[in-house]
């Protein structure tokens, strides 16, 4: 076995690797054998082996689905989830302390050793981690201490995913010598090269050390045709693994967001450019992950889905009667009409997650959403007569925010609320490499410092977060405006009603409850609900 591949903690146990699935497809198709191992949900499953109640939750997640969907028993088993998450927090920053102070923990050590043999198992020659989330680094490179500690055979060890691209590989490398390479972009072309043995300098988008020095090999490279690539296999990822009744799996209609405009938004230069696959190709995927598996409900990772593509994807599903349920992200314009909304929702669609960001026109004009607040409200309107969950994803404390576009914004919510079933209300965060970023002045900002995710013995790691004040605001204190927004929101919205329970589950639960509700086997919570 030359390569195992891992997905390290710490992220959701209902959340199947859809970055993991591509790369064993690469694999399967150069004709090498790999490894993988999916240490994030085997971490959960050991945490619910010692705990009797998270093992009664995990057991309950495993139900049949009618027993899933009661509302009442739902909660009462979920609610020891916080437990789990409390004991990985544990571990996150005693993994940090391994790898800033070199104090190794009991707790940690044991888990180390246990996911340690199961990465080592078949003494692959490279171990490599598809780190999704910054908030796996912590997990990922503890893991690759310990291999290069403990299991000090010669093997590379390399990192690579999309949160590669959210911070300095030069850093990285520079901080923790036990990593050979870190692999930035879209991780096909490297990862097919990588398992072919080409040297990290004839790799695209690949960090690496030559002589002590370390090196780059240029700019990532990007598939430029979609259809040139196999669909994931999820055949090394066991479904009844992860924590949800029936099979909940992700699928991705294109790479890269077609809108790329937001003032706000890191990934417009993290990702490569918008390219969509075609809508028979997804669906023919979408049929194959229910064939194999007996998937019906799928939740697209694209960034953003339009609604030309979901038209014409409602269309293929109709036409080919294909039983599914799906979920999407959207941003909320209006060519997303009654129409449209009607013919997705009949083709499976039973939840959208709006990128709305604010009520004030000013504030969308700022974050260059190309949205209006009026054409938003009747798009929410027209979906949830369709019989569409909405969920509103909420920005406060954007840059130019003041009381008026806050009030503005409770307005909006207002006259919507009734066709909401959830809603995030998010601080507004200051990212490198975004418009707001590039110009601060322009948009009354002054930089403080960039955060700060690891520091070992001097040489730091920065993250992608930037501290920062508003003009008028004094002293070296981040501001405290977005922080003050969001209180006001919480104390407004006792006032409209305590938000139903379905606002506050994980992706892959809110939309087997959404479509339980769309088809009439449980009653539509009101999320809001006016005060007297």
């Amino acid at each position: 076995m030359r390569t195992k591949l891992v997905f390290p903690p710490r992220t959701s146990p209902t959340y199947m690797p859809l970055g993991m699935a591509s790369l064993q497809a690469v694999a399967d198709y150069s004709g090498i054998e790999i490894g993988v191992f999916d240490a994030n949900v085997e971490l959960w499953n050991d945490i619910c082996n010692n705990d009797s109640k998270l093992n009664a939750m995990r057991n309950f997640c495993h139900s049949p689905l009618e027993t899933f969907l009661r509302q009442k028993d739902y909660e009462s088993h979920i609610g020891h989830m916080s437990a789990g998450k409390n004991q990985i927090d544990r571990l996150e920053q005693a993994a940090r302390n391994y790898l800033e102070n070199d104090e190794l923990k009991p707790e940690l050590s044991q888990m180390l050793l246990r996911q340690s043999i199961r990465i080592c198992f078949g003494e692959p020659e490279s171990v490599a981690f598809s780190v999704m989330y910054p908030d796996q680094f912590a997990f990922a490179l503890a893991l690759a201490k310990y291999l290069d500690k403990v299991y000090s055979y010669d093997r590379d060890i390399i990192i690579g995913g999309a949160a590669a691209s959210a911070v300095s590989p030069v850093e990285m490398l520079g901080a923790f010598p036990f990593i050979d390479a870190i692999m930035t972009g879209e991780g096909e072309i490297s990862f097919e090269l990588f398992l072919k043995k080409q040297s990290y300098q004839d790799i695209p988008g690949s960090f690496y050390r030559n002589n002590g020095i370390i090196e780059s090999a240029g700019k990532s490279k990007f598939i430029k045709e979609l259809h040139e690539i196999s669909f994931p296999s999820f055949d090394s990822l066991h479904t009844h693994e992860y924590f949800n009744p029936v099979p909940v799996m992700p699928i991705l209609g294109g790479r890269g967001c077609k809108w790329r405009r937001c003032s706000f938004c890191s990934h417009n230069s993290s990702f490569g450019p918008h390219r969509n696959r075609s809508a028979i190709a997804v669906v023919q995927e979408m049929a194959t992950l229910q064939e194999k598996f007996g998937c019906r409900h799928f939740y697209f990772a694209d960034q953003y889905v339009d609604p030309y593509f979901l038209n014409d994807l409602s269309e293929v599903i109709l036409a080919t009667r294909l039983d599914c349920r799906f979920h999407i992200m959207a941003r909320t314009i209006e060519d997303y009409t009654p129409q449209v909304l009607e013919k997705a929702s009949r083709a499976g669609c039973c939840w959208i997650s709006w990128g709305m960001e604010s009520g004030s026109q000013k504030l969308l004009d700022l974050m260059n959403k190309g949205t209006s607040v009026k054409a938003s409200a009747e798009v929410i309107k027209s979906a949830s007569a369709a019989g569409i969950s909405n969920l509103l994803m909420m920005i406060f404390g954007a840059p130019g925010s003041d009381d008026n576009c806050l009030d503005e914004t409770f307005s909006f919510i207002t006259d919507v609320y009734d066709h909401i079933d959830s809603m995030t209300a998010s601080a507004f965060v200051l990212f490198e490499n975004t418009k707001f970023s590039r110009n601060p002045d322009k948009f009354g900002l002054q930089i403080l410092d960039q955060s700060v995710i690891f520091n070992v013995n001097g040489k730091i790691v920065h993250g992608a977060k930037l501290r920062f004040k508003r003009d008028g605001e004094y002293g070296n204190l981040e501001s405290p405006l977005a922080a003050r927004e969001v209180d006001m929101w919480e104390r407004r919205k006792i006032w409209l009603g305590e938000q139903s329970f379905i606002s506050k589950l994980c992706c892959e639960h809110y939309l087997l409850f959404a479509d339980a509700i769309k088809s009439g086997h449980r009653h539509r919570p009101n999320t809001f609900k006016r005060g007297a």
